[in-house]
Parts: structure tokens; sequence; C-alpha cells
């Protein structure tokens, strides 16, 4: 398990959701790019006001860094991902998070294993 990496260049973001691969959810919405040069997998948590109010925003980014800094070791290529968190997610748990987030990395062929049933 690894440190995470996160975007933060504008221009990567906009190349992300520009040519990006989308994976949607109840809970959230899954931005997959599958990057030519070489680096480790980066990642972005979007959570909206709309999604509630800054501790319950900062609680989602926490658990969402946490589950991807679990899958890390399984994804060997260089790739941006953007987790967009939807108000639904404001009432989840951390397994649900951790099966839709699973599923949609599973969806787009990051990782092999195949998700967790845990919804």
């Amino acid at each position: 398990m690894g440190k995470v990496i996160t975007l933060r260049r504008r221009r990567d973001f906009q190349r992300l959701f520009r040519q990006g691969r989308r994976h949607n959810h109840q809970l959230l919405t899954t931005v997959v790019l599958v990057r030519e040069d070489p680096g480790p997998p980066r990642a972005a948590f979007i959570t909206g006001h709309k999604t509630g109010k800054a501790v319950v925003r900062n609680k989602l980014r926490r658990r969402l860094r946490e589950i991807w800094r679990k899958l890390l070791d399984d994804i060997a290529r260089p790739t941006d991902v953007a987790f967009v968190v939807h108000p639904a997610a404001a009432s989840a748990t951390y397994a649900q998070l951790a099966a839709v987030v699973e599923e949609h990395l599973h969806e787009a062929g990051l990782i092999s294993s195949a998700p967790t049933e845990q919804l």
C-alpha cells in the first residue's frame, strides 16, 4: 500500500474529464483515463456542496482515499481516476462505497479481482 498521489493541475483534470471513461452509480461517478506516460496511478476526490456540510464531505473524501490506497497495489498501469461523489453517498457505509469503487475499477479493467458483494 503506497502513498496516495492526487491530481493537482487544471490540464490534468481537463484531459481526464474530456477523454476519460465514466462509470456511474447512485453513490458516485468514477472517471478513468489510462495514461501513456509512465508514473504512478493518481486520483481526485470531488465532493460538492450538495453532498453535505464540510464534516460529511471530508469524511467521504477520507473514506474514498483509504479505499483507493488499499487498491493501489492491484493497479499496475499509469492511470488517472476521479471519484465524483453524489449526495446519496452521505448516508452510505464504508463497505458500500468500497464495493462501488471496486466494481468501477473492475469494469475499467484496472483490477482483476471481482468486486465483493456488499451492497
